[in-house]
């Protein structure tokens, strides 16, 4: 701190211009400094020197001298007034620094004392950070990162890393559907519903409205610029949508019961009803958009949305929601999805639900009303 120490040592009744910066900084962080138009050290500038030095846990005698001074100086900066980077010749120094290795220390991703210096250890720890939530590793803690982490950082109580990651990178990226990717599968219930009983009459019938669902989304998918890849059972591997790098995986496939009365619409996502630490909160936030929207588009019972621990959703890193719109065995949900109009409003509401999910709040229209045309890609 070798620059501080060419400051004079100023205490009650010194008049330096020297003061008229200072206060200014220090009233900038909240203290009551008095007349900040003012050069001379008074009585209140007197108290606001003390609780400075009384919150910094430097010794508390109201004297500005280069302690005082280089703590002055730290707290200049507030996380996102600058872009922080490391620079080995001369490394950024403040509170915004500290308040960086806080958030990267809550997270784990860094082990040493908060030292407010932006040093390699410091800028390794924010590429770490940068990769687990699914952002380039430059180590440049701009507002994108910043985001991205004080998503996570506030979402520490929901539980696992794996949680924390999902929101970050649905927070930290914008409202544009251009160049994501979404995995669509559809007709897969041989697989992810093996215990499921279909009637051998209808097992077709319900593939061939699965799939017809999963084309139609992948249509209006493609219309707003997003990359999808539409598999069936035959084509399905576990792996792809991590592999890919994909937004989210939506399957497709009509439900199916012994009893001819069960009916309605229902949205599956990872997770246990009893334990909301253990969830994936950008498949349940899609699930409840995707639930929403299909009933407002649609005379569809609302059978609700679950959350499950099943296989089928909690092996993938990316988030995952099961759409069941509809039971295959009941008359009246059959005769509704016979009709193309009804699949396509289905593959409507689940489009506008993966736009909504990256809306922010302010912008995010009313349930059932959201027109895709205003986001179609500008080819």
């Amino acid at each position: 701190m070798s620059p501080t120490s060419n400051f004079p040592l100023l205490s009650l009744g010194d008049t330096s211009p020297v003061l008229l910066a200072t206060k200014g900084q220090l009233a900038r962080i909240g203290l009551n400094v008095g007349d900040t138009e003012s050069p001379v050290f008074d009585q209140a500038f007197d108290y606001a020197v003390r609780a400075f030095q009384q919150e910094r846990g430097i010794i508390c005698d109201g004297a500005l001298g280069p302690e005082t001074f280089a703590q002055i100086e730290l707290a200049r900066f507030r996380l996102g007034d600058r872009v922080l980077r490391y620079d080995p010749v001369r490394p950024l120094r403040g509170d915004d620094v500290a308040e960086l290795q806080s958030i990267l220390s809550a997270l784990g991703m860094y082990t040493r004392p908060i030292d407010y210096v932006f040093a390699q250890v410091t800028d390794a720890a924010v590429r770490e950070a940068q990769s687990g939530i699914g952002l380039r590793a430059d180590g440049i803690a701009g507002p994108v990162t910043l985001e991205g982490l004080r998503a996570v950082h506030r979402g520490t109580n929901d539980g696992n890393v794996f949680a924390l990651q999902e929101r970050a990178r649905v927070n930290a990226s914008g409202p544009s559907l251009v160049g994501r990717i979404f995995v669509i599968e559809a007709a897969t219930a041989q697989s992810d519903f093996a215990t499921t009983l279909y009637p051998e009459d209808l097992a077709e019938l319900a593939n061939q409205h699965s799939s017809d669902i999963g084309r139609r989304l992948e249509g209006r998918l493609a219309a707003l610029g997003a990359a999808t890849v539409l598999v069936t059972a035959q084509q399905k591997s576990d792996d792809l949508a991590d592999e890919l790098g994909a937004s989210a995986v939506i399957t497709i496939n009509l439900d199916a019961s012994s009893s001819p009365t069960a009916n309605g619409a229902a949205t599956y996502y990872f997770g246990r009803e009893d334990e909301r630490s253990v969830v994936s909160p950008v498949g349940r936030a899609l699930a409840e958009l995707v639930q929403k929207e299909i009933c407002a588009r649609t005379d569809l019972l609302d059978g609700r949305v679950h959350a499950r621990t099943w296989e089928s959703l909690r092996r993938l890193r990316t988030p995952k929601v099961h759409v069941l719109p509809g039971y295959i065995t009941n008359c009246a949900d059959r005769a509704a999805l016979a009709e193309s109009a009804i699949r396509d409003r289905i593959a409507e509401a689940i489009a506008a639900s993966l736009q909504r999910l990256y809306l922010r709040e302010d912008s995010d229209p009313p349930t059932g009303t959201l027109d895709l045309s205003a986001f179609q890609a500008r080819r």
